[in-house]
């Protein structure tokens, strides 16, 4: 019996931007916003301490997505990310070949309740939080995805 693994490629998180949105509009007029958000994770460890692991994700959100994020998120803006894996690679400034895993935002909900950002010049999505992306689509064209000359890793 030949059984197939349906496919299945989901992500959800939980984090807080590490900087503000990087946002171009490339030339096709699609906006992309390019950011990366800090999950942490408590656990007790075998010390019986507790002890904290951040992770480091890469997002890329498009088109009005995009926009949204450009205009309400800034650092340290807490977000929930619904979306997928997706690998992007690139030709280095010194020839070599890059690449690195981001997810691909469907959905991105903002988490600051309003008041809360800090900023005065750009507010927050409310208090649950609004989510935008349901009907944006990726644009898995060659456009975006070579904006990182160097990754810190």
């Amino acid at each position: 019996m030949n059984l197939r693994m349906p496919s299945l490629n989901k992500v959800l998180i939980t984090g807080n931007l590490v900087d503000d949105p990087r946002t171009n509009i490339l030339q096709s007029g699609t906006s992309v916003a390019n950011f990366r958000i800090a999950s942490s994770r408590s656990y007790r460890g075998r010390d019986n301490e507790w002890h904290q692991k951040t992770c480091f994700v890469d997002v890329v959100a498009w088109r009005k997505t995009a926009e949204l994020v450009s205009s309400n998120l800034h650092k340290g803006s807490p977000v929930l990310i619904e979306g997928e894996l997706q690998t992007s690679t690139w030709q280095a400034q010194d020839g070599s070949n890059r690449s690195r895993v981001e997810i691909q935002a469907r959905r991105v909900q903002f988490l600051e309740r309003r008041g809360d950002s800090g900023r005065d010049q750009k507010p927050s999505a409310g208090q649950q939080g609004p989510d935008y992306g349901k009907q944006d689509q990726p644009d898995y064209g060659d456009e975006g995805g070579g904006e990182y000359d160097d990754i810190p890793f």
